[in-house]
């Protein structure tokens, strides 16, 4: 039996990068995937990918929307079993005396507002199963003048834990990954130029940007059976990002 058979999935900001590259493993692992997103550019590979079950439009920062698209995913797949919540933004650069508020909220509000409110309807309607967040290192260790992203990446990793704890006599597991610099568009507005690009590199001890598939490979595990004793973890996916403490280029240590 594959891994996942038979596995109903909903799995947020799904229309790129980490997301779309989720959906698409869950569904060759055997999930059936409802993907949500606030575009609705939807690419030809998910369109047709194994597994893929619907798409939905929506702003997941809105109570309503987001118990509309729990209801087509319920429509669609007959029942929810699992969660990903990967939808998200980035803030502008700059410094904090420059930073604008509109901006610090609108992060806020994508990132951990939004997966809030998902969890709790995955709470009002799953019988069991599992969520996943999508946190970062940004949350595990302070960027510069990041006040919006890693404070909201941050708080996704308690709120992981803090709704571990409460959910786990609902026998509803919940757990966080949290990725280091992937080769996704994310990492593009971080850092768009080679030298940017290259101090990056620099600082990941395996040398290199991860991958899409090498995150959804973790959040595939979190939601399968073969992790039925873990909850209320977050596990860095990131090269070695969280483990370096030394000085100088961790790359060439």
């Amino acid at each position: 039996m594959s891994l996942l058979g038979g596995m109903r999935v909903i799995v947020t900001g799904a229309a790129g990068g980490i997301g779309s590259e989720t959906a698409l493993r869950l569904g060759q692992a055997g999930a059936r995937v409802f993907l949500a997103d606030l575009s609705s550019e939807w690419p030809e590979h998910l369109r047709h990918g194994q597994g893929i079950a619907g798409f939905a439009v929506g702003d997941l920062t809105d109570e309503n929307a987001v118990a509309s698209l729990f209801a087509e995913a319920d429509r669609v797949l007959g029942g929810v079993d699992g969660l990903v919540n990967n939808a998200g933004a980035t803030e502008s650069p700059g410094g904090t005396a420059r930073q604008s508020l509109a901006d610090w909220s609108h992060t806020m509000d994508s990132n951990l507002k939004a997966t809030y409110l998902a969890s709790r309807q995955a709470a009002r309607v799953m019988r069991s199963g599992a969520i996943v967040n999508v946190a970062s290192v940004a949350g595990l260790c302070a960027f510069p003048a990041s006040n919006a992203y890693s404070v909201s990446k941050a708080g996704i990793v308690m709120l992981t834990k803090t709704l571990a704890l409460d959910l786990a006599r609902k026998r509803i597991r919940v757990n966080a990954v949290a990725p280091g610099i992937i080769d996704a568009p994310m990492a593009y507005a971080m850092a768009s130029d080679a030298s940017a690009q290259h101090q990056l590199v620099r600082r990941i001890p395996m040398g290199r940007f991860g991958n899409s598939d090498e995150v959804a490979d973790v959040i595939k595990f979190l939601l399968s059976k073969d992790a039925r004793y873990v909850t209320g973890a977050v596990i860095p996916v990131d090269g070695g990002w969280t483990a370096f403490g030394g000085a100088g280029d961790a790359s060439r240590v």
